[in-house]
């Protein structure tokens, strides 16, 4: 069997008014999507790069030809056919997270809560999100010489690009979660509100030369603003029911930390022979910009008296991207495509780093015992990780294809070891998952859509507040999450909403020519290298 033919260029493809405004629509109901939440604190294959890409297993180091290019390898730009394309990605994840012993995570204090053995502390926590993810503008700034075989990338095209993504984001939280139960003689309630979020974002333009009809090369810089809020409130209420007396706590921490800073990715790709290629990419280290911090703490012990610690500060918040080294090789055939990439990041001392100037307050017995000016540092170091991913393609028809992959997604951060405290501690989770992914392509002569879901399974530990020890802590607990994430993507040749937009005037002024001849669509994308 054949594979999907080219076209020589997107010139040749018949209009057709209506199907041009059908995808013009879907493709702008995707960009209204892009705004909500999504998943990767340490994880750095958690998030979902492109709608190709995400259901390839996160691949594209070789064949890359969606939103994710200049961020994984832009040398794959050049692979590119059209002229000026545009790409929007739509993600909606449900996820389901089992938190084992979250109202009692560790051992007790005693002489506050007597021999506490409380049952049904595990927590199970379900949501629906809508994730955002890389938009990017494509232009051909040069078309480049195209040999006598027209799957061959023309020599000389350079691919110009502009890009805002999210390539890295883990949020979890649950709000007003309420707890009661019963264990020698003491009777407990709590409520807790727990909420933490990561995320980076990254724009900045992109460039892609094809030096000769083997070798790419390819060059982007991105601002990169990473962002991390955490807040965490509980109250326990420990109440002994043979004395009649009762005893409280409450904790309550809080940041909000902004870190900009500038990286380049630069890359190449090689074709070794008519079916097989190889690619590398390098993430270059980051280069700081600025930064901002805003923490607050407030630990409150109630017995006979009341006990209080508060503080409050504001200073520095650095969180360096990790130099990454990816390395990728594929095969084509006439209907199937493969690819099997590793991504190596470098280890970091400072993975982020807090440095803040504080006021310090104690009370007790309605008193104030202590009044001083302090700094807290906390710095989280990242392991050297590595990580595989493979992805295929598999042609069903010359205009459909089935996409597969599977990835790891190892996490670079230090196992939690209690007791913590939020003076001690930056991140509450520490997990490593896996990824399976399985989709659809369909291949129009005004673009593609993909459609499909990616499964994931993380494992790892959580840091949960003991009220029940003094002063109240932070001690690690087992978690593990299930989830499911559907991609819906969209491209379309900005080429096309000029003609949607001139059909549009032709036919107001009544001069719009009679529709063409129904045609079979051809592949927009680079046809594989070989046929059988």
């Amino acid at each position: 069997m054949l594979a999907p033919a080219m076209p020589p260029s997107p010139r040749a493809l018949v209009r057709r008014p209506g199907a041009r405004l059908a995808l013009l629509g879907l493709v702008s109901a995707l960009f209204g999507t892009l705004d909500g939440e999504a998943r990767a604190q340490g994880r750095y294959e958690s998030a979902l790069l492109g709608g190709r890409s995400a259901l390839l297993g996160g691949t594209g180091v070789v064949l890359g030809v969606d939103g994710a290019a200049p961020f994984l390898n832009p040398a794959t730009l050049v692979r590119i056919e059209d002229r000026n394309i545009a790409f929007s990605s739509a993600f909606f994840r449900y996820a389901h997270r089992t938190l084992h012993g979250w109202h009692q995570p560790g051992p007790v204090d005693p002489a506050l809560v007597g021999d506490l053995r409380l049952d049904h502390t595990t927590v199970t926590d379900q949501g629906l999100d809508s994730l955002p993810d890389a938009t990017c503008y494509f232009f051909n700034w040069k078309s480049g010489a195209r040999g006598a075989d027209s799957t061959r990338v023309p020599i000389g095209r350079q691919i110009v690009a502009a890009c805002l993504g999210k390539t890295e984001e883990n949020e979890f939280g649950f709000d007003a979660l309420g707890f009661s139960g019963e264990s020698a003689s003491r009777r407990v309630r709590q409520a807790q509100t727990f909420r933490y979020a990561w995320g980076r974002f990254s724009a900045g333009p992109s460039w892609s030369y094809s030096a000769s009809s083997r070798l790419a090369m390819g060059a982007s810089l991105s601002l990169v603003r990473t962002r991390y809020t955490s807040s965490l409130s509980v109250a326990s209420l420990v109440e002994d029911t043979g004395a009649g007396s009762a005893s409280s706590a409450t904790y309550q921490a809080a940041l909000s930390g902004d870190s900009w800073d500038l990286l380049a990715h630069l890359g190449v790709t090689y074709r070794l022979t008519r079916v097989f290629s190889a690619g590398i990419s390098l993430r270059t280290p980051t280069v700081h910009v600025l930064d901002s911090l805003d923490a607050s703490y407030v630990d409150t012990r109630a017995t006979e008296t009341a006990a209080v610690r508060y503080w409050a500060g504001e200073g520095e918040f650095v969180a360096p991207s990790p130099a990454r080294i990816a390395v990728g090789a594929s095969a084509e055939w006439s209907r199937l495509r493969l690819e099997l990439d590793g991504f190596f990041y470098l280890g970091q001392r400072e993975f982020a780093r807090i440095a803040a100037e504080r006021e310090e307050i104690a009370t007790a017995g309605g008193a104030v015992t202590s009044q001083a000016r302090s700094r807290l540092g906390i710095v989280e170091a990242a392991a050297p990780i590595a990580n595989v991913a493979l992805g295929a393609e598999v042609f069903l028809t010359r205009d459909l294809s089935l996409v597969g992959g599977v990835a790891s997604d190892f996490n670079a951060l230090s196992s939690l070891r209690g007791p913590m405290s939020a003076e001690s501690k930056l991140f509450f989770e520490r997990m490593s998952g896996a990824h399976a992914s399985l989709g659809l392509v369909s291949y129009t002569r005004y673009g593609d859509l993909v459609f499909g879901a990616r499964l994931d399974y993380a494992a790892g530990q959580m840091a949960a507040v003991n009220a029940f020890a003094s002063p109240v802590r932070l001690d690690p607990i087992d978690c593990r999450e299930i989830g499911a994430t559907l991609v819906l993507a969209g491209r379309i040749s900005l080429r096309t909403v000029e003609d949607v937009a001139r059909e549009i005037g032709d036919a107001v002024e009544g001069s719009a020519a009679p529709p063409p001849e129904r045609t079979r669509p051809r592949e927009p994308m680079r046809a594989p290298a070989r046929e059988d």
